[in-house]
């Protein structure tokens, strides 16, 4: 096998690990209970992308659907996002952040502010165009990974 592609694999391989780890712990952004990464994610996916229905949600995170499902039930009964039908298609649920949703929402960008601020500063050196490569290298890799589905 070809040196670069096992340096990628192993690379990958460490990044979806310590992603996992970066997941499991929970953490509460200002609404009063903890939240994981997964939960925080989905709602900031609910704000950032409001005229999305359920659907289009889960397939942007990248869950599969009995998993998006659990995780907005849990995000609904905690206060944090409210589920909703258009009245001119009744079949496509969507939802909207509450005002504590929102709180959480601040309360993790906040977090982002004071935690990464530095990482941030490193991402900032690339030009333009290695920006671009890097995003098609990570868009190549995410497709390769859901080949395996």
């Amino acid at each position: 096998m070809d040196n670069f592609v096992v340096q990628i694999d192993e690379t990958m391989g460490l990044l979806c690990n310590l992603d996992r780890v970066i997941d499991a712990k929970c953490r509460d952004y200002g609404c009063g209970f903890e939240l994981s990464a997964r939960e925080i994610h989905t709602l900031e996916a609910i704000v950032n992308h409001p005229s999305l229905n359920a659907t289009e949600l889960t397939e942007l995170l990248g869950f599969q659907k009995g998993t998006f499902s659990k995780v907005a039930r849990r995000l609904e009964q905690r206060g944090l996002i409210q589920r909703y039908q258009n009245e001119e298609n009744r079949k496509e649920i969507f939802f909207r952040c509450t005002s504590l949703g929102d709180k959480a929402y601040q309360g993790h960008y906040r977090f982002h502010e004071q935690r990464s601020s530095a990482a941030y500063q490193r991402f900032r050196h690339y030009t333009p165009e290695e920006q671009q490569v890097i995003l098609r290298f990570l868009s190549d890799y995410i497709q390769y990974l859901k080949d395996y589905f």
